[in-house]
């Protein structure tokens, strides 16, 4: 690959960085989020992925707190708090005081945000289909139980630090 430029969505190569998986896993990430979001740009759908992400996860978790979302997706709090701001502003989420606590507020998805989680999990199907696309079955199990465990390792990671970080 001489001209690495060619195609803006591909990072440029590291000679010392050569043979790295880790590297590997963030130029395929990078890549993958590139035309998800240029897909979704093209149909003026959320493109950014801390929103797909919060979207995502209420999906399954509604009702839970700014703080929750924050632990949940590892963004920071200011991040979450414009995703949110911007997703109810677009009628795809609302916030509600809680009965119990009503010092505590709730977000919950609206029909609209569960449909736009709907079809941000179709367009993430299709791009899947395109990414092992030539990959066996069994090439994608093992794919799917190697990147289990360093994500496994790396959040093993995170919850080290942040077991340290609490002791200071």
């Amino acid at each position: 690959m001489k001209d690495n430029f060619k195609d803006a969505a591909r990072p440029p190569e590291r000679e010392e960085l050569t043979n790295n998986p880790m590297k590997m896993c963030h130029d395929v990430s990078h890549i993958f989020h590139s035309k998800l979001r240029k897909l979704n740009e093209s149909e003026e759908a959320p493109s950014n992925r801390g929103t797909r992400l919060v979207l995502s996860f209420l999906a399954v978790n509604d009702g839970v707190t700014q703080l929750e979302l924050v632990n949940a997706t590892h963004l920071k709090a200011p991040t979450i708090s414009i995703i949110l701001q911007k997703l109810e502003a677009d009628g795809l989420v609302e916030r509600k005081k809680d009965e119990k606590d009503m010092r505590v507020t709730r977000v919950y998805l609206t029909d609209e945000g569960r449909e736009e989680d709907r079809r941000n999990i179709a367009k993430i199907k299709e791009m899947d289909t395109i990414a092992l696309s030539g990959l066996t079955e069994k090439e994608c199990e093992t794919l799917m139980l190697l990147l289990g465990k360093i994500r496994d390792n790396l959040l093993g990671d995170m919850t080290a630090e942040k077991g340290r970080e609490e002791k200071i």
